[in-house]
């Protein structure tokens, strides 16, 4: 089947939240815990749901439960000051768009933050489905996600590219079934990145991913 549409993580793929998300981390370490963690051990957790990610950290599951809460408030204040676009990445979505290729977010972040982050970059208009935190029982790196996703686009996982710069959105992918792309201006050192499977394509930039489909869309068109 040829490609018709992608399935995009947002933080780190889509946007430069990178400082938001550490701010918010150590935010919310300094205030729950008085403590402070290195920046290489939060970046590990980037992906997951916030809950589990929290857990790694609280001794009890109130204690969880308050740190998330402090999280999203932090989060949620700072967000639209300290969120960045990524070059280029508006132009591609807007070239997808013009080829009528579907776009999806997939993403661990809470459904009205990623809406507000879409529109924040000005990329809301382009995509047709978001699956949040709240949508599945399963987070990334489970493949529930993904394959909502695809439902939601009215596509089969082989007609779709997982794009993404965590191992989580890798693991989603290949447990989906579906073709990986990983970027290489992620947080995550490559190694991390091999670890969860190596993706069957490497963009530096989201409009790389053009030249794929048409690569691909044209060998099936030769079969």
């Amino acid at each position: 089947m040829a490609i018709k549409g992608f399935l995009l993580d947002f933080d780190g793929t889509l946007a430069n939240t990178i400082d938001l998300i550490l701010a918010t981390f150590q935010y919310t370490f300094k205030h729950c815990l008085n403590r402070q963690v290195p920046e290489e051990e939060i970046i590990r957790t980037f992906g997951l749901h916030l809950a589990e990610a929290m857990a790694r950290y609280a001794s009890t599951k109130e204690k969880a439960v308050e740190m998330c809460a402090v999280y999203r408030e932090y989060n949620s204040r700072s967000h639209d000051q300290m969120i960045k676009e990524i070059p280029g990445t508006k132009e591609a979505l807007e070239a997808f768009h013009k080829r009528g290729l579907k776009m999806a977010v997939v993403t661990s972040k809470k459904n009205a933050m990623t809406r507000s982050g879409l529109k924040c970059c000005g990329l809301d208009s382009y995509i047709s489905a978001i699956v949040s935190n709240e949508d599945t029982a399963h987070s990334k790196p489970h493949p529930e996600p993904m394959m909502m996703a695809c439902t939601l686009l009215s596509l089969n996982p082989e007609e779709c590219i997982c794009v993404g710069d965590s191992p989580f959105d890798l693991q989603g992918g290949h447990a989906a079934g579906i073709l990986t792309a990983a970027v290489t201006y992620t947080s995550f050192s490559w190694q991390d990145i091999l670890k969860a499977g190596k993706p069957d394509f490497t963009i530096d930039n989201i409009c790389d991913l053009l030249a794929i489909i048409d690569n691909i869309n044209s060998d099936k068109e030769e079969i």
